[in-house]
Parts: structure tokens; C-alpha cells; sequence
């Protein structure tokens, strides 16, 4: 019984669905998407048919309006759910049924929706699109925005415990690991939304990192470099980061640009910090992964 944000972005085709609860887990409920087709959110009573079924007719062509109407003649008790949908077109259907608990409804924006039940009242869901609509950037972030200002607006007037963000591409690659976006969670904390923000953002620069690794991989340095986010020091070696897979994904970029000195700095952090991930890292020459003359220029002997 959550508050949830649907929207597809026009410039790049991306869909998305990010929501909240005091319920325990709610984006295993709440968030259904495929690449290419849409994205669902059912929620109240939440009936997962809405979600399973609703991508099945998506992908075989019907409209988002055709899908819910369609859902909503078998469901028994339509009344109890909240429904929204966008289809791969960006057209959008909401439905609040007469028995969702109140505050509850729904607002259309101009290219997301939101929906809500049991919150403060319609500044929950007003929130939620006016925060979206004022807001550019990547589809991930705006969705934080977007839960944050649904929160300060009043949020589950039960309090928080769960979130989550899922964002799949505008179509399929036949890359199916690549579709998806964003799909993250968070099932039973304190502070949800804190949880959430951080871990979007690490999402963010880890998959900005390993798609420069693979660049440079390609023998495609300089382009790596270009792809790798920004350090987080402001130093022009990110060494602030605590994860120790993209301080070696970005030392053997930098190395592959030539770019030894900060690639070596990278490299002695690594082997303070993690000395067991530097010995796995010297197997990558043996199987041919990177040239042994690049490891030796950003690893320590």
C-alpha cells in the first residue's frame, strides 16, 4: 500500500517505476517491467495479474488503456487495487478503485503518473509529479527526487521501510543483462529512501566504470577515460571510492590511456586496501584478459 511513480523519459525511451511503503518488501509487489513494452506498478490490494499479465498484453500490442480495462473485466474486486501503466508508446492508464484506504489517487503528468494510498493527502501524489517534471537528468535520479518529495510532502501516513527503483531501456538489445537499467531494493530499513539514494548512485558509477573497463579491454583508451564518471575526490583519481572493483576497473583504464602516474596511485591504494583482489587482478594477463605490460604499469610488485 505504497506511493509510486511511473514515467517514461521522451528523449531517451527509458521507463521506470519507483515506489515506497511502511510494507515489508515492496518492490517484490509494487515494480513490473520489460524492456520494449512498459512498465506496470499495482499496488492497494495489490493483485500481481495487473503486473504478469499486463507486460504479456503490452507485449502483444495493446495499449496501456486496453491492457488495465482489459485486466479489470477478470479482476473480481477491482475496487480494492491501484494500477498504473505506461506502454512503449509513453501513453499512460491509472485506475484508483473505490475501495483503495484513504488518502488515495492518482495524477497524469505530461510524461509520468503518480499513485498513492493511505498517505497525508493529494499533496503526496501532486509532489511526486511536479518534483519529476522540474527535474533533468538521468531516469534513476529523477525517481529519487521524485520519492523525496513525496515523503516531505507527507508520504504513508504508516512511516517508511521499503523502496525501490526499476528503469529498463526504451527496446531490447538481445543483451537481456543489459536492459535493465536500474533494479534495486531496499526490503526492511530505517531509512529507505537514504539507503536507496546511495545505492543508485553507486549503481550509477559502477556500471559507468565497467562499460569504460570494457572500452579499454577493446583497446579503446582514451574513450574509457572519456566513459568513466567523475572522481568523487575531485582529484582526478578517484580514490575516494570504498569499493575496491572500480578502484582496479579504473587504474587498468588510466593505464590503458597511458596515463601511468595516476593508474599506479590507484593501483598502491588497491593493494592497501584490498592486497587479495591485486593477486586476483595479475590472473587477468594469464587469461588473456589485459596485456601483462599494462598490469605491471598499474599494480605494485
Amino acid at each position: 500500500m505504497p506511493y509510486s511513480i511511473i514515467p517514461r523519459d521522451p528523449a531517451t525511451g527509458q521507463m521506470g517505476v519507483a515506489t515506497q511503503s511502511q510494507a515489508f518488501a515492496v518492490g517484490a509487489s509494487v515494480s513490473w517491467a520489460a524492456p520494449g513494452h512498459g512498465v506496470v506498478a499495482t499496488q492497494s490490494m495489490g493483485e500481481p495479474m495487473y503486473g504478469d499479465l499486463g507486460l504479456d498484453a503490452l507485449r502483444a500490442g495493446l495499449t496501456a488503456a486496453e491492457a488495465l480495462r482489459a485486466l479489470r473485466s477478470i479482476d473480481p474486486n477491482p475496487e480494492r487495487r491501484q494500477v498504473g501503466m505506461v506502454d512503449m508508446a509513453g501513453r499512460i492508464e491509472v485506475y484508483t478503485g473505490g475501495a483503495c484506504v484513504t488518502s488515495a489517487g492518482h495524477r497524469v503528468g505530461d510524461a509520468c503518473a503518480a499513485l498513492a494510498n493511505i498517505v497525508r493527502g493529494p499533496e503526496v501524489w501532486e509532489a511526486m509529479v511536479d518534483a519529476y517534471e522540474r527535474t533533468e537528468g538521468w531516469l534513476s535520479g529523477r525517481l529519487m527526487t521524485a520519492l523525496h518529495a513525496a515523503e516531505a510532502a507527507g508520504g504513508d501516513d504508516r512511516g517508511l521501510r521499503s523502496a525501490a527503483v526499476l528503469v529498463v531501456r526504451a527496446e531490447r538489445s538481445g543483451r537481456p543483462w543489459r536492459d535493465t537499467i536500474t533494479d534495486l531494493r531496499v526490503d526492511d530499513d530505517a531509512d529507505p529512501l537514504g539507503r536507496l539514494d546511495r545505492m543508485v548512485e553507486h549503481n550509477r558509477r559502477y556500471h559507468a566504470t565497467v562499460e569504460a573497463f570494457e572500452l579499454a579491454l577493446d583497446g579503446r583508451g582514451d574513450e574509457a577515460v572519456a566513459r568513466l564518471p567523475e572522481p568523487r575526490d575531485g582529484a582526478g583519481a578517484d580514490t575516494a571510492d570504498d569499493d575496491p572493483d572500480l578502484l582496479l576497473w579504473r587504474a587498468i583504464v588510466l593505464g590503458a590511456a597511458r596515463r601511468d602516474d595516476e593508474a599506479a596511485h590507484l593501483g598502491a591504494v588497491l593493494a592497501d586496501r584490498s592486497p587479495r583482489l591485486v593477486e586476483v587482478a595479475r590472473r587477468f594477463a594469464d587469461a588473456g584478459l589485459v596485456e601483462p605490460d599494462l598490469l605491471a604499469r598499474v599494480l605494485p610488485r
